[in-house]
């Protein structure tokens, strides 16, 4: 067996570090020019605001003032004067009582009871009817929609374990 060479570390040498020769960091003497209040921190000497002030000014016209036209007068149209005729007098019999007369009015007819209470009975009975109709046409058309999927070559959506479940139960029974 070959012998292992001695692994040796080799002297290690650090540089010589002047910091006497170093510069300090540099502190500023002045102090910044922001502290130089009233002057701009940006100099910018080509700046020239817009001059809003016209080297020219346009006389102004002041339009005419026209009369407004009077409209034509309309002729005067004289009616013939109709005498007054006498009334005729005529018996006129009051009614015994207003009150009961609005009442009569108001009360709705044979065949308008007889539409809205119709109407609201079937509003009532789809509205009780509904869930049982849904448990009932739900699993059908279900069934419907998976057989046309087979129809067309298309793979059924998968069922979940609870409905496999429900649907042996529902076999059972």
């Amino acid at each position: 067996m070959p012998e292992i060479p001695e692994v040796g570390v080799r002297s290690i040498q650090l540089p010589e570090v002047r910091t006497w020769l170093a510069e300090p960091p540099s502190v500023p003497s002045a102090p910044p020019v922001t502290l130089e209040l009233g002057t701009p921190i940006i100099d910018m000497p080509a700046f020239d605001p817009l001059d809003f002030e016209p080297e020219v000014q346009a006389p102004r016209v002041i339009p005419p003032k026209s009369k407004e036209p009077e409209p034509p007068a309309a002729p005067i149209i004289r009616l013939p004067k109709v005498k007054p005729s006498k009334p005729v007098e005529q018996e006129v019999e009051e009614p015994v009582n207003p009150i009961v007369q609005k009442v009569i009015e108001a009360v709705p007819t044979l065949p308008q009871a007889v539409n809205v209470s119709l109407s609201s009975a079937i509003a009532v009975t789809t509205a009780l009817a509904t869930p049982f109709l849904l448990k009932l046409i739900k699993p059908t058309i279900k069934k419907i929609a998976t057989k046309i999927q087979k129809a067309l070559g298309k793979a059924p959506k998968a069922k979940a374990p609870y409905q496999r479940r429900q649907e042996q139960r529902v076999l059972r029974k």
